[in-house]
């Protein structure tokens, strides 16, 4: 990852920015960069970036959760730990932020301990398989909008 290079081309000729997901998670353990603000792109960035390209499944508590391309279920406290605040109230009003802006839809889940996310137009920038796979969360890339960027 680090002798990529984004070039102008890539950012004029589609509308849309391929971020790895390694990417994000050294965002995510660098506790240097300021995250708090209005935009919420970090959040955004960091849920997508946990999002299943293919459909899969995820025990969590006994439960089998069925996972769908643009979706996952997480605890809300590894979510809190991923968004790097301190209580797991803040992690559920940053997604209920997200979901006013029509990013993502969100539902709790396990008695409000586990949340399960839906990315909105997940299909029409990214690829979706067809085929069931466990997703693997540390490697590859995924595709933002330009347009969510700069909202």
């Amino acid at each position: 990852m680090s002798d990529y290079q984004l070039e102008i081309k890539q950012v004029v000729d589609y509308p849309r920015c391929r971020i790895y997901r390694e990417f994000v998670q050294t965002l995510i353990a660098d506790r240097s960069i300021r995250t708090n603000g209005g935009s919420g792109l970090f959040y955004y960035t960091v849920l997508c970036s946990y999002a299943n390209f293919r459909t899969s499944y995820r025990r969590l508590d006994g439960i089998t959760y069925t996972v769908y391309p643009g979706e996952w279920v997480c605890r809300v406290s590894e979510l809190a730990a991923c968004f790097r605040v301190r209580f797991q109230h803040k992690a559920l009003s940053i997604l209920k932020v997200l979901q006013d802006r029509q990013l993502i839809t969100f539902t709790q889940l396990g008695h409000g301990h586990l949340v399960k996310y839906n990315i909105k137009g997940w299909r029409k920038h990214n690829t979706v398989l067809d085929y069931n796979c466990p997703c693997q969360k540390e490697s590859g890339f995924f595709f933002m909008p330009i347009a969510v960027a700069r909202s």
